[in-house]
């Protein structure tokens, strides 16, 4: 139903640059070295982006849903897209180039196979969240769900998988516990 706009709009395409593995952990690694604001340094939020993005993986594993075929990119934007965007076949063929045995590349074709959750929208619902607030942050989570489905990257359900993942894994990694075992948040 999105897949019109995903064509009409190509500018959507750069959603998964925003959303790429390269500028979000920089942006997380960016925060959890307090540099953003002068603040302390919070590690912690660079291991929950490790531990959701690990989360992540082995959910494409066991939920295995079929990707949709996607909205083909301009040049300019599949371009950008190829420069900044580590995808699972990329993977694959970097783990066959330094592992020639084939067991290996099958091992690593097999367990990125599914769609669920959509790791661009947990990325940005991770990274953007450690840095906005309030309205902006659901805005920009609405945004980058709409753009993943319209470009065919993406199922509607994969998005919710994605920034409920996201979600969940600032809130634990922004909780710290205090001398008597309780939890609060920043």
């Amino acid at each position: 139903m999105l897949e019109p706009l995903g064509h009409r709009w190509p500018f959507l395409q750069l959603i998964w640059v925003v959303g790429g593995l390269p500028l979000t952990t920089l942006l997380v690694i960016y925060q959890a070295s307090g540099r953003w604001g002068r603040q302390t340094h919070e590690w912690r939020l660079l291991w929950g982006f490790i531990g959701g993005s690990i989360v992540e993986l082995i959910l494409k594993h066991y939920i295995a849903t079929p990707l949709p075929i996607n909205v083909a990119a301009p040049p300019p934007y599949a371009q950008i897209t190829a420069w900044t965007n580590i995808e699972p076949a990329t993977v694959v063929a970097w783990l066959g180039a330094l592992v020639p045995t084939h067991g290996l590349h099958h091992a690593a074709r097999s367990f990125l196979r599914g769609s669920f959750p959509s790791g661009h929208v947990f990325r940005i619902t991770y990274a953007y969240g450690l840095f906005l607030r309030n309205w902006t942050y659901g805005i920009l989570i609405l945004i980058a769900a709409f753009a993943v489905v319209a470009t065919g990257g993406h199922w509607p359900w994969d998005t919710v998988g994605g920034a409920l993942l996201g979600m969940t894994s600032r809130l634990v990694a922004r909780s710290k516990r205090s001398g008597r075992g309780e939890s609060a948040y920043e």
